[in-house]
């Protein structure tokens, strides 16, 4: 990588990468603001922005410049070529080619796979899981996934957690999981990033009925969510279980049959990926597995059906 490569790479794919979280994003997705990255605050005074067809960055308690004036702040380099090695050993997989402002690398595949698989480089270290009272996750629930403040209350968690690699705390919501993780995902419109902190594994909720033998499995959390808004309803009769990531397919099976279900209802996404899932729940489980994907169609997911809908209500576009 020489210094013309480098200030084409996307500042806001290594600060993810670094453990750092936007706590704003404006102008589209051209600007972004953050907690600075050079020392302790609350206020977010660091942003960077899509200029020029680069990224360059401002600080008001420091400097500015280009990816490679970050690198050399953040590591101390005393030299380009240490700068250049660092974001070597820094840069994921995100995109060197400059001319778009969207340029997270959690929508390319390999990646987003790395992501959901919780790679330890991460270090992510659960610092409390409770109830939320953030005005911000609520906020964004509520505006950017039409989901109730009272539902996600019922359902979700405030997580708060830290990269120990930078010793940043950071926030989200989530899920427990099976294993006592957690499954988190930031609230933020324009950032897809989610993980899951000491374990990933599916989720499993109780039906409200006794004696249902019933079992809906969703891909994500938001997806349950967005079924039970859709249906007007606070719970599901049979048990609910979220897979959170397709490659919890294994651990699906197996708990779906040490429960020995026997009318099975999934909702994967409407994508390669959720058909390619659907199949092989299909394959296993035969005619007690019945897929309701179709019933959202021609959206990608649950969430963006709820979506459209409540645009439609409210005579607005869905963005």
């Amino acid at each position: 990588m020489n210094t013309e490569q480098a200030k084409k790479l996307s500042l806001p794919d290594l600060l993810e990468k670094l453990g750092h979280t936007p706590f704003k994003v404006t102008k589209g997705g051209y600007e972004l603001w953050y907690p600075s990255p050079f020392r302790k605050e609350k206020d977010a005074s660091f942003h960077t922005s899509f200029i020029g067809g680069k990224w360059i960055w401002n600080d008001f308690g420091d400097i500015g410049g280009t990816v490679v004036d970050f690198a050399m702040r953040y590591s101390d380099s005393r030299t380009i070529s240490e700068a250049l090695a660092f974001l070597e050993h820094h840069a994921p997989v995100f995109s060197q080619k400059a001319g778009t402002p969207n340029l997270f690398s959690f929508h390319q595949q390999p990646y987003r796979e790395a992501v959901e698989n919780f790679s330890a480089d991460r270090q992510l270290q659960l610092i409390e899981a409770k109830p939320i009272t953030s005005a911000a996750i609520l906020n964004y629930l509520s505006r950017d996934r039409s989901i109730p403040a009272e539902l996600a209350k019922r359902y979700l968690v405030e997580i708060r957690y830290q990269n120990t690699a930078v010793g940043k705390p950071f926030f989200g919501f989530g899920m427990r999981n099976e294993s006592g993780g957690y499954e988190v995902r930031v609230a933020l419109p324009t950032h897809k990033f989610k993980s899951a902190i000491n374990a990933r594994d599916i989720t499993v909720i109780p039906g409200s009925e006794a004696g249902n033998t019933s079992v809906s499995l969703f891909e994500g959390m938001t997806d349950f969510l967005s079924l039970l808004v859709m249906q007007g309803k606070t719970a599901l009769p049979g048990m609910v279980i979220i897979m959170h990531s397709l490659s919890s397919h294994g651990r699906t099976v197996n708990y779906l049959r040490s429960n020995s279900a026997q009318d099975i209802h999934t909702y994967l996404d409407n994508n390669s990926a959720g058909q390619k899932g659907t199949e092989k729940l299909k394959a296993e489980f035969g005619d007690t597995m019945t897929s309701f994907s179709q019933t959202f169609a021609p959206y990608a997911d649950l969430n963006d059906a709820l979506r459209a809908m409540h645009a439609r209500r409210s005579g607005q576009s869905l963005s």
